[in-house]
């Protein structure tokens, strides 16, 4: 496995637990949510409109990053160029992906407890 999907596979699991976490605070708020009247849909719509605005936020920053630290990271990549387009498209995919996996996955249980259940949380 070389270096890049070795990044890439910790940057995965690492974006995972914190959207997992971050949705998973919430629980107490969508618990009332539902409580008052909100539908599973609109509940799963705003935790995944949040997280893609945080994820998105975190790939511009990352990205912007890279870019800047290009010279260092050559001469830590082998066999990738730090500038080459296809390769941080493609990680930044699967990050967004990783991440909205993680929040829906995370909405989607919290929306299927009962509201009772989840005021009572923590």
């Amino acid at each position: 496995m070389t270096s890049s999907r070795i990044a890439l596979v910790l940057a995965g699991v690492g974006l995972y637990g914190v959207m997992s976490y971050t949705v998973a605070r919430r629980t107490k708020e969508i618990g009332i949510r539902m409580a008052i009247g909100a539908q599973r849909g609109d509940v799963s719509r705003m935790v995944l409109r949040e997280a893609s605005l945080l994820i998105g936020a975190g790939i511009a920053v990352g990205v912007a990053a890279s870019r800047a630290g290009a010279h260092i990271l050559r001469s830590l990549l082998f066999g990738v160029a730090p500038r080459d387009p296809v390769t941080l498209i493609a990680m930044c995919g699967v990050l967004l992906l990783t991440g909205l996996f993680a929040a829906w996955w995370r909405a989607r249980r919290a929306a299927l407890t009962e509201w009772m259940d989840a005021s009572r949380a923590e």
